[in-house]
């Protein structure tokens, strides 16, 4: 079993876990919650500017 990351912050996603999205164009996009799917689709956010994102502290860190 493949366990897959977050396409929004990174985090781990199990097997039989998470919301997998597929866009129009035949993207794939994989989310841990639906805090992750809301931010990245209806909000349109970049999660290196939220702080609870792994991707932002590790954007932070490098600064």
């Amino acid at each position: 079993m493949r366990v897959y990351r977050c396409s929004f912050c990174g985090a781990p996603i199990n097997p039989g876990f998470g919301i997998m999205y597929v866009k129009a164009d035949g993207t794939v996009l994989r989310f841990c919650s639906h805090r992750c799917f809301v931010n990245a689709t209806k909000y349109g956010r970049d999660p290196r500017d939220l702080a609870w994102v792994r991707k932002a502290r590790k954007a932070q860190k490098a600064k």
